[in-house]
């Protein structure tokens, strides 16, 4: 059995002949777009008849001619100029569509599983997804609604060089809907150097100076580094005594801002902004409740450290901090769409008999920081699991419409 095949137009017609051919063409390097002649008689109801010298497509119930190819050489040339084959042209390029709705589908759901990423950074991600696809088609109403924001200051570019040189802090509240954990406030620590983000959950404000010192416990026995220069605004929550004292004792610098100039602590307040854009983003599509906004928050500071930042030439913060510093190793886990509904695996301690389910129906909320495991939430036992033993309904989201008040309350 040969394999010829037949040019016709800007198509490529392979025929599986039962015969053995001493004169044939073969392209192995054609740049020419392949078609099936099964998938177009299929599409438009027709059959393809050859002769010598042209070859005819009719429609099977009219008899109609829709569309001939002309033998020129040793080729047939497909030709779309006449009004006849007006169908055959649509069902040529339905054709070429046809095969991108896959990858189409395939980018709308990387861009739901990291956040709502913007699609930008996902063909930086994943180019072969993006081949003959234009990324300003993409027009996502979620991430419209989630990050619309005013025109931003120019960032500096005065960048520290080494990681913990400088770290930009920056503290939002209040919540009028406390998290699962009663939180109403996060303060935010940002590496200048690589841009790696840490977030805290505070219950109130004033928590603020007790954070930033586990933080820097935390650099000093984690990464082995110093922090030189704090910078943050002129808030109560950053000047006071405590943590002035904290500062002086470790020859910290703090750098604040001048008097409503909020714009001097840019870095900080851009990923103020981006982490609320995600948050919101994630609790409009999934219709989670407000109370969760913290899950919401903690999968989003996950994300951002694991994708580019064009700010580190297109470098995750993650990427850039493990290139620069040693570090103990962290948990990396693929990204799941947050909110959806996630079957949790239930070992022998927690059935008492072999006829109950082995698995409970919970909400995915996000990643575990200490463990390698997804986070999941059974709202009526009020139970987090932290577990690899999980499957996935990425499409099926475990709280309706009906749920969440987001309207309302923003």
């Amino acid at each position: 059995m040969v394999m010829s095949s037949l040019l016709l137009g800007k198509a490529l017609f392979p025929l599986l002949i039962p015969w053995n051919l001493t004169l044939f063409l073969w392209f192995p390097f054609l740049n020419y777009n392949l078609l099936s002649v099964a998938q177009i008689t299929l599409t438009l109801h027709c059959l393809v008849i050859f002769w010598p010298y042209f070859c005819v497509f009719k429609d099977i119930r009219t008899r109609k001619t829709i569309g001939y190819g002309i033998r020129r050489g040793k080729l047939y040339y497909l030709e779309l100029t006449t009004s006849s084959s007006s169908l055959l042209t649509q069902a040529l390029s339905s054709y070429g569509s046809q095969r991108n709705t896959n990858k189409v589908s395939d980018i709308w759901m990387w861009h739901i599983r990291l956040g709502h990423a913007s699609f930008s950074y996902l063909h930086k991600l994943f180019p072969s997804l993006f081949v003959r696809t234009d990324v300003s088609q993409f027009k996502c109403d979620v991430c419209e609604m989630a990050k619309s924001h005013r025109t931003s200051f120019p960032p500096s570019f005065n960048k520290s060089t080494i990681p913990f040189m400088i770290v930009h802090s920056d503290v939002w509240g209040p919540s009028k809907i406390a998290t699962l954990g009663g939180a109403h406030w996060f303060v935010i620590f940002i590496d200048d150097c690589t841009r790696m983000t840490w977030v805290a959950l505070l219950k109130s404000k004033s928590e603020v100076s007790s954070a930033f010192q586990r933080f820097h416990k935390m650099i000093t026995v984690q990464y082995n580094s110093k922090i030189q220069v704090l910078r943050s605004d002129n808030g109560g929550e950053y000047v006071n005594l405590e943590l002035r004292s904290f500062l002086e004792l470790h020859g910290i610098v703090h750098q604040t801002t001048c008097p409503y100039t909020p714009q001097q602590n840019g870095v900080a307040e851009r990923k103020n902004r981006h982490l609320l854009e995600m948050v919101r983003a994630s609790l409009i599509a999934t219709h989670l409740p407000l109370q969760y906004w913290g899950e919401a928050l903690t999968s989003a500071s996950y994300l951002i450290n694991r994708l580019p930042s064009h700010t580190i030439n297109f470098h995750t913060p993650f990427q850039a901090l493990t290139s620069q510093i040693s570090s103990p190793p962290t948990p990396n886990l693929p990204p799941r769409v947050v909110g959806c509904v996630a079957f949790v695996h239930l070992h022998p301690p927690q059935w008492h008999n072999k006829l109950e389910p082995r698995a409970i129906r919970c909400v995915f909320l996000g990643y575990a920081t200490t463990q390698k495991g997804y986070r999941c939430y059974h709202p009526s036992s009020k139970r987090m699991f932290i577990t690899q033993d999980v499957n996935f309904h990425e499409n099926e989201m475990f709280f309706g419409p009906s749920t969440s008040s987001l309207q309302e309350e923003y």
